[in-house]
């Protein structure tokens, strides 16, 4: 949607808190109204704006990995299109991360975490991984996101910590040799 569109544009230079509705249709070169056709309120459109960057960047990271087979190879091209989706509409990203108090957007990200799990799952399975699996995945996800946060606070990329993420998701897999409890 155009609208969606040309938000990510202007938050990429400016904070939610100064984006008017005015703002939004001159850059979507649409009427002012053509907002609230679409947008009941300013949290609809939150919630909306919410679910297309994840829905662009779940297709992003389905587009790097469709063509490779699970396990570390996919899981760390997984790692990787997901960081440089969030670089990609930084601005986007750091509306997420401002509103994400917001129940509906809570909910929204705990349904999109836990469907990122059930793919990084399949990767550490693929990988031999046989022990607490799903939690393993979660903390990946956690992680991940968290480099994410990161890189937006940087404003740029970081490679030691996209190679300290790769490397605890590859070291996830040592099931217990040599550990003592």
């Amino acid at each position: 949607m155009q609208i969606l569109e040309s938000a990510a544009a202007l938050l990429d230079t400016q904070e939610l808190s100064a984006l008017s509705v005015a703002d939004l249709a001159r850059e979507a070169g649409v009427a002012k109204g053509t907002f609230y056709v679409h947008f009941a309120h300013r949290d609809a459109f939150v919630h909306a704006l919410h679910q297309w960057f994840h829905d662009e960047l779940f297709g992003v990271i389905e587009e790097a990995t469709a063509s490779l087979p699970q396990g570390a190879r996919r899981l760390r091209a997984r790692l990787q299109a997901f960081l440089n989706g969030c670089r990609h509409r930084s601005g986007v990203r750091s509306l997420l991360w401002s509103t994400s108090r917001h129940p509906a957007i809570r909910g929204e990200m705990e349904r999109r975490n836990t469907e990122a799990s059930l793919a990084v799952a399949e990767d550490l399975r693929a990988m031999g991984h046989t022990e607490l699996v799903e939690e393993r995945a979660r903390l990946l996800v956690a992680a991940t996101t968290e480099v994410a946060a990161m890189e937006l606070a940087a404003d740029a990329e970081l490679p030691g910590m996209r190679r300290a993420l790769e490397l605890l998701a590859e070291s996830t897999g040592t099931e217990r040799k040599g550990i003592r409890e």
